[in-house]
């Protein structure tokens, strides 16, 4: 995964055979590179447009449906046709001549797709059908010079020439085709992206060589421009109480320990505690639990932190890779993560417009727009502390061997994204145990 990320931010198209990397090399020869790809896809066979459907998803390959409208008039043409993308005009096309050329004028005028797939199977290389077809694809072609026209059929090597002198690439597998087309707009990305920035001129960041609690962690985060929830570190179960009434109901309880790394799951957090009876009780009861799961542990108090509500919950960290350095991650939080992977990875450091690009890149993007009702989530401030975190990576140099961020919660727009836990570890650190 690491490499293949590395490999995308340079601009490298990846294929799985020889077959496809003559193929990729023959849709280069056209030089239309969409960097903003979208595809338009015509067929005669319902199956067909499904299965392309599905590796277009496969390749991040946008498909949007053809605008209501545009349907409309589609279906008034042949009132059984599937107008939406794929755009199915069914076998009619071979006794109706003039639906080629109007479905896919329609798809590029009205639909303002940057790549179309025509699919027509063996109805290619039919003299009488294949000629027309030829000269309705040619015609869309010459008035759109800009979109790429792909052809998926069998035919003859001389209909073949013919179709590519015409200026229309023919791929005979359907799958490989939109892959190549993937592939085209991949390269459009990369040739439109700005060229990567200097690492900045910072100073070399120090780290401790021990292990590091989650208040030492946080500390030697914030200054560096990582946000967290407002908290304190308390010592006894007065100064927890206490804390609470400052920062407000309710708070989150968390053991502070350089020696416990995962504290959820020896129920080393409470959330929701909602009274400073229930602050003293949860005090004792996290020096208790600290105590019966890690006794050697050192116990350096309890966390009391505002418990922040609404947002999207996500996660952030770094990852040092023995080849390319500190790798940056970035996915959503809860069953994103766990039951999707859906996270990306990127070479620290990066600024905050890479940043947001990455974050908007991760197939659950949606989420941070707002859904069902739902606020958008302050995406500029998310790529901030994203790009901060990847800048502090690069400046803590070999010494850094992992940071994780998780949960980082996104307020809605305009209110910011705060860290709500970290683990910071170093090269040649003792390891933190584990709860049994």
């Amino acid at each position: 995964a690491v490499t293949q990320a590395v490999l995308r931010e340079l601009g490298v198209v990846q294929v799985r055979s020889a077959e496809e990397l003559m193929e990729v090399t023959y849709v280069t020869t056209r030089r239309i590179y969409p960097a903003a790809n979208t595809l338009g896809v015509a067929t005669v066979s319902g199956g067909v447009g499904v299965l392309i459907s599905d590796i277009a998803e496969d390749e991040g390959l946008a498909m949007p449906a053809m605008p209501a409208a545009a349907q409309e008039r589609l279906r008034a043409l042949l009132p059984y046709a599937s107008p939406a993308n794929p755009v199915d005009c069914t076998a009619q096309a071979v006794n109706d001549s003039s639906l080629v050329r109007r479905f896919t004028s329609a798809m590029v005028q009205d639909g303002g797709y940057s790549s179309v797939l025509s699919f027509y199977a063996q109805l290619a290389d039919v003299p009488e059908v294949g000629d027309r077809l030829l000269a309705d694809l040619s015609a869309v072609q010459r008035q759109h010079p800009d979109r790429l026209f792909v052809v998926s059929a069998t035919m003859s090597d001389d209909r073949r020439r013919a179709y590519d002198a015409a200026g229309l690439v023919v791929l005979e597998d359907a799958a490989r085709a939109t892959r190549a087309i993937a592939a085209m707009g991949r390269l459009g990305e990369a040739f439109a992206r700005a060229p990567l920035a200097p690492p900045p001129d910072q100073p070399a960041i120090a780290l401790p060589a021990g292990p590091l609690s989650e208040v030492q962690a946080k500390q030697l985060l914030a200054g560096h421009g990582i946000a967290f929830a407002p908290e304190r570190l308390c010592r006894d179960a007065d100064a927890a109480a206490h804390a609470a009434h400052q920062l407000g109901w309710p708070v989150v309880l968390k053991i502070v320990s350089p020696d416990i790394a995962h504290k959820t799951e020896m129920g080393g957090v409470l959330l929701g505690v909602d009274s400073e009876a229930a602050v003293r009780t949860g005090f004792e009861l996290l020096r208790q639990r600290a105590a019966q799961h890690v006794p050697a542990a050192r116990f350096d108090g309890v966390l009391v932190a505002r418990q922040l509500h609404g947002g999207v919950e996500c996660l952030m960290g770094v990852q040092r890779d023995p080849v390319f350095g500190p790798m940056a991650v970035f996915g959503l939080g809860g069953i994103f993560v766990e039951a999707l992977g859906d996270v990306v990875l990127r070479r620290c450091p990066f600024d905050a417009t890479e940043a947001e690009r990455l974050i908007r890149s991760i197939r659950g993007a949606a989420v941070l727009g707002g859904l069902r009702g739902r606020p958008a989530a302050d995406v500029p401030a998310l790529a901030r502390l994203l790009s901060a975190l990847s800048v502090f990576a690069h400046c803590a140099g070999d010494s850094l061997q992992s940071i994780d961020l998780n949960p980082v919660l996104a307020l809605p727009a305009g209110q910011g994204a705060y860290a709500l836990d970290a683990l910071v570890q170093t090269q040649g650190a003792p390891a933190q145990e584990q709860a049994p």
